[in-house]
């Protein structure tokens, strides 16, 4: 496989709007019971929700941790995580593939220097990623952690040093994150050629305490993740839609996110200082949702019955197409049974 050209990057800038719905595959509308839930895999439920129109009844839910392993431990590890909480898809951390520190980028000019990793850098998650779709395919989707260009840029230099030179020198830096873009593009194809079927695609970089003028996210940031997440959605049918409020909050959504590719959209909790419910952000982003749960809330702190009690209180009032998971990565001290607990509340729940 050869790796992406800065040729090919520039000339990917023309590709037009993606419709966000259109890779979906068409499925039988017929609602879903109980009893036929039971009779199908994890990857025809999923399916099933994420169809337009859909009558679909049940209720996927999935939460993700961080393993910090490698090789043949990270596969183990994915596996008996997966298995032991029952949640509907596989998703794959990007654990351990961080951009080596770039002692050369000293000011905004010298992003130029940021050089482009090939294909074989990625070989040790990509090992990890041939291994689970041996495994799990069959029953369940494989979507795989997608760290943006920003993120990844972040690695190769301190973010306030990032965001310093973004601010003074937005075009300096745009050449280094087309390399960081081609980098990525370089692992993409690689993990949709083992067979994913989709990527937890994140965006991050807007919250106010980072790069909040619009202009400038626009240029820096967002035309990055736009050709990379584009690319993306060719490549494979299946990808969450990740807005990661880890470094902070942000102003709002629209229109900052709400055209970026991804058939699911995991959300924060909020949004400019406000509550941001499952409803809201399903009329946003017209497209089913995931999350309700603070991944530092009674998921991790709560006794069963109490997460049991917050699973009720959140799919009672979620839209119809919806996936239960917490606005980000759980801590790996939250209890397995917590997971497990919430994951079956949303299994059996059945609206009114």
């Amino acid at each position: 496989m050869k790796n992406s050209s800065r040729r090919n990057f520039l000339k990917s800038s023309s590709l037009g709007t993606i419709g966000l719905m259109g890779a979906v595959q068409e499925r039988n509308q017929t609602q879903t019971s109980p009893l036929n839930a039971k009779a199908k895999s994890k990857r025809d439920l999923m399916e099933d929700v994420l169809q337009k129109g859909s009558k679909s009844d049940y209720i996927p839910a999935g939460f993700f941790m961080h393993f910090n392993k490698k090789g043949d431990e990270a596969v183990k590890a994915h596996m008996n995580y997966f298995k032991a909480t029952q949640m509907d898809f596989v998703k794959i951390q990007f654990d351990g593939m961080s951009l080596p520190l770039n002692e050369q980028i000293k000011t905004a000019k010298d992003w130029y220097k940021q050089p482009i990793m090939p294909e074989s850098f990625f070989e040790p998650i990509l090992y990890v990623i041939k291994n689970i779709v041996k495994e799990a395919k069959s029953e369940a989707m494989i979507i795989q952690t997608l760290y943006s260009p920003y993120q990844m840029a972040k690695q190769a230099v301190p973010w306030e040093l990032l965001v310093k030179h973004v601010k003074e020198d937005p075009e300096a830096v745009c050449r280094g994150m087309e390399n960081v873009t081609l980098s990525i593009l370089n692992f993409v194809q690689a993990a949709a050629k083992l067979g994913v079927d989709g990527f937890y695609t994140c965006a991050q970089g807007g919250e106010t305490n980072r790069v909040a003028d619009y202009q400038l996210f626009n240029r820096t940031i967002k035309s990055f993740d736009m050709l990379l997440y584009k690319e993306v959605s060719q490549l494979v049918p299946y990808n969450i839609l990740h807005i990661c409020d880890y470094d902070g909050e942000y102003e709002g959504f629209t229109p900052r996110f709400q055209d970026y590719p991804g058939q699911i959209v995991n959300i924060p909790l909020q949004a400019d200082g406000k509550v941001l419910t499952l409803q809201k952000a399903s009329e946003i982003f017209d497209r089913p949702v995931m999350g309700g749960l603070d991944r530092h809330g009674v998921i991790s702190t709560g006794t069963v019955d109490q997460v049991k009690k917050a699973t009720l209180d959140v799919l009672k009032n979620a839209p119809n197409r919806v996936i239960l998971s917490a606005n980000c990565t759980v801590s790996n001290t939250t209890p397995i049974e917590n997971l497990r607990a919430a994951i079956q509340t949303a299994h059996e729940f059945r609206k009114g």
